[in-house]
């Protein structure tokens, strides 16, 4: 059924619409599951984000997504007969009329719409303890972004926050027990090596991590990462390094330090 690469004028006129909803504090618009959004998408799309109820259960992924695929029908959200759809319009590759197998909800064809279309990319994967969480931002022009947050058992929620509020909700998701200081601390340069090391006072900080996430921005042909680490008092932040042998600086962030570096990790669609 995925047919992400057909994009017709209800396609974007239902992103649009969505986007002009966004808000500083947006409540959740949807919610599918990894099975969901793998019918919907198709699993090359659906692992963007990563799939983790899929990755470990012993489900075969095909038959996984046909199951949801009923469960959507079942639902109205995914018609497959004429009758009660609504207009297309036209194809805005070719301007032709769109043949479809099937209609989607125009809340759930305008949010795949903007998932599968954005000029730049933020990607974030926090892990506390032994659970993984991922919060994918895809950013679009005039400050618009999907927010899409994947919970350890592959649930996808997904909001529409404004662009300026994001620096602060990545911030929350980043520190979630808020221990950031008022102010931006030390930094402190040292080898990969010397900081898995342990031996010095910077290495055991980052050993008392509660909670480490990964950024990661692309936006076309570049792209950037950078680790930020959550201890039990502190937060430190560091470029994620790629071998052993390279010095990295560490700094300990407060928190306005915090929301700043997380901005500056958003790439400027204008600029694209």
């Amino acid at each position: 059924m995925p047919q992400q690469s057909l994009r017709t004028e209800r396609d974007a006129a239902a992103a649009y619409e969505l986007l002009s909803t966004a808000s500083e504090d947006p409540a959740v618009l949807a919610v599918l599951t990894d099975e969901e959004l793998t019918a919907l998408a198709g699993a090359e799309a659906a692992a963007l984000a990563g799939t983790p109820f899929l990755d470990e259960s012993e489900l075969e992924r095909g038959a996984a997504a046909a199951i949801a695929l009923r469960s959507l029908v079942a639902r109205g959200l995914v018609q497959l007969t004429d009758e009660g759809r609504e207009t297309e319009g036209e194809d805005l590759a070719t301007g032709a009329e769109p043949r479809r197998a099937a209609q989607l909800d125009r809340t759930l064809a305008g949010l795949l719409t903007l998932r599968t279309s954005p000029l730049a990319l933020v990607h974030l994967t926090r892990r506390v303890a032994d659970q993984t969480t991922s919060l994918l931002l895809s950013l679009h022009p005039h400050g618009g972004v999907l927010e899409e947050l994947i919970t350890a058992d592959g649930f996808h929620h997904f909001s529409l926050p404004t662009r300026e509020a994001v620096p602060a909700r990545l911030a929350r998701y980043v520190d979630a027990d808020q221990v950031a200081a008022e102010a931006d601390g030390a930094t402190t340069t040292a080898t990969a090596a010397e900081l898995d090391a342990g031996t010095t006072e910077i290495s055991r900080r980052l050993q008392d991590a509660r909670a480490l996430t990964v950024v990661t921005s692309a936006d076309g042909g570049t792209s950037s990462q950078l680790t930020v680490v959550a201890t039990t008092d502190a937060v430190l932040a560091m470029d994620t390094p790629q071998d052993a042998g390279e010095r990295v600086e560490v700094r300990e962030l407060g928190a306005s330090g915090l929301e700043a570096l997380l901005a500056a990790a958003l790439p400027d669609p204008a600029a694209l």
